[in-house]
């Protein structure tokens, strides 16, 4: 269920990296154990262990398995490149938090102070509207290629598409053509458990 780790599934997919899945148990405090805070301090997921080289955090662990694996979903040039780079920084920024607000209300169901919805309502429909007009002609955030920076945005898509947050992100019509392209990559469907 994590959005984090679905980031880095999605790279492990894409990039045909096999790997084995240590699954966490937050319920029964796992992520707090010694064992997995010795692996991610933070205790939080995901964490990787690549032959003994360990590294946390799902944006860099992505960055790292799409190097390995010959940086099939970086661009190569340099203002490609810079580009996924702003988009994934979008996300960070001006996507994620405020799409996740939606989540922890209607999906988590942990109520937010009605003017941190407004906000988020607010803040959601700027970064949508800015990421329409990116889209504007484009396959996928970067152009033809699909890039790390449509992974990013995945899991936080596929959760807030179920709350009220679908009503914003219908009224942009390229932005939902590029989810409708993402959500049935082979890769995305696996990460997000709806492979057959």
């Amino acid at each position: 269920m994590s959005t984090c780790t679905r980031k880095v599934l999605a790279t492990l997919h894409e990039t045909n990296t096999p790997f084995e899945l240590d699954a966490v148990d937050f319920g029964k405090g796992e992520n707090k154990q010694p064992t997995h805070m010795a692996r991610q301090p933070f205790g939080q997921v995901p964490a990787i262990d690549d032959d003994g080289f360990a590294m946390y955090e799902s944006r860099a662990i992505a960055r790292y398995i799409d190097a390995k694996a010959g940086s099939k979903l970086t661009p190569t040039d340099l203002k490609h490149r810079a580009k996924m780079d702003q988009w994934m920084s979008v996300e960070v920024e001006d996507f994620t938090p405020h799409a996740m607000k939606f989540v922890y209300e209607h999906i988590f169901k942990r109520p937010q102070p009605a003017e941190v919805m407004t906000n988020a309502t607010q803040r959601l429909e700027l970064a949508c509207s800015v990421l329409d007009k990116n889209l504007t002609g484009k396959t996928f955030m970067v152009g033809d290629q699909f890039t790390l920076a449509d992974i990013t945005y995945a899991p936080y898509i596929e959760y807030a598409i179920n709350t009220p947050a679908k009503d914003i992100f219908a009224k942009h019509p390229n932005f939902m053509a590029w989810w409708g392209r993402v959500r049935e990559r082979p890769s995305w469907m696996k990460a997000a458990g709806r492979a057959a």
